[in-house]
């Protein structure tokens, strides 16, 4: 009888641990509901002066595809900017609910000149606010422009707006 109890209280303690782990590891995807930042966005960056909020005339808006994967990390490409004659890769980084339908995202994208030699990278730290529906989600955020020797040459701000990718 007592090695009867004891297997259920193991039993039960192995299943309460792993409701646990469980909840750690898929639960802050999950915590608005089916419709969190998880899925592919169809994204338009504005750039933006960082001190008054406008929008700059160069760069001029463009697009991005961003896709955020179940457990927080994150892929993206865009269209680029008009006339850069450098090369990039899609960027990739990771991303975490802040609480409710906020979150918080930071990625790099490296450059390469058209001869294949390095040409920096650019982090870029934003903060998204998803929309009340699931399907829109607006950002406010910054770049940091590094050159190949990894020295900061320029930050600048951009805001974007999202809708879900179906």
């Amino acid at each position: 009888m007592k090695k009867r109890i004891l297997k259920i209280i193991a039993g039960l303690s192995l299943t309460v641990l792993a409701l646990t782990v469980f909840t750690e590891i898929w639960g802050p995807a999950y915590a608005d509901g089916p419709r969190t930042l998880v899925g592919t966005w169809d994204v338009t960056v504005t750039p933006r002066d960082c001190t008054t909020g406008n929008s700059v005339p160069f760069p001029p808006p463009f697009s991005a595809v961003q896709t955020y994967n179940l457990g927080g990390t994150m892929m993206e490409n865009d269209s680029g900017i008009p006339g850069d004659v450098r090369k990039h890769v899609g960027g990739h980084g990771v991303w975490t609910n802040t609480g409710g339908r906020e979150y918080s995202l930071a990625w790099r994208v490296f450059h390469f000149n058209p001869d294949g030699t390095p040409a920096g990278k650019d982090v870029i730290r934003d903060v998204i606010r998803l929309g009340s529906g699931g399907d829109t989600y607006t950002s406010a955020g910054t770049v940091e422009v590094y050159n190949p020797a990894g020295i900061l040459v320029f930050t600048g701000c951009a805001t974007t707006t999202a809708t879900r990718f179906e």
